[in-house]
């Protein structure tokens, strides 16, 4: 027996294993339109049919463009519940101005209560705002607990007329 174990080969496997995946996790994907300038807003609604208990909320903007951020609010709103959450509500207005931050949307925004960045600053201080993970204006928190199952929507409202914008899509991260 010792001499079989001594004369058998061995092999390397070289495996990666993920560490951003979420255990448990389910994500959703949205589409994207143009959001209407400065009267309506643009809706997208995802129809979750899962009943798990949700432990976290991340909203990832696909291809968010907009002049003037300042003009935007965009909103993640739980039909079913009547739970809505701002995930950033015009920056810089009125502490700036009335008319908010200038700075221009033009990446892909995520929004969780687990990542650091701040949105409100990074438009105070970037011509464009970064690509990147913010926290979210309110806390993504309240869902905790809430079944996911029924209708999310997206909302992106231009509260001023004059600039333009455009979502390529989004997408919900339920865990």
């Amino acid at each position: 027996m010792s001499k079989l174990m001594n004369s058998a080969s061995t092999a390397t496997v070289d495996l990666q294993i993920p560490t951003s995946a979420k255990i448990g996790a389910l994500t959703f994907l949205g589409r994207g339109g143009n959001i209407p300038d400065g009267t309506g807003s643009f809706q997208d609604d995802i129809v979750v049919t899962d009943n798990l208990k949700i432990g976290s909320v991340t909203v990832n903007l696909k291809g968010l463009e907009h002049t003037w951020v300042g003009d935007i609010v965009v909103r993640l709103r739980h039909v079913e519940t009547g739970t809505v959450v701002d995930l950033f509500r015009r920056p810089g207005q009125p502490q700036f101005s009335s008319s908010g931050y200038s700075s221009d949307l033009n990446g892909d925004y995520g929004f969780n209560d687990e990542f650091v960045g701040n949105f409100d600053a990074a438009a105070a201080s970037n011509d464009v705002i970064p690509s990147g993970e913010y926290a979210a204006l309110q806390p993504l928190s309240v869902f905790k607990g809430l079944s996911a199952a029924g209708t999310w929507q997206l909302l992106i409202h231009d509260c001023s007329a004059g600039d333009s914008g455009s979502l390529g899509s989004w997408s919900l991260e339920l865990a």
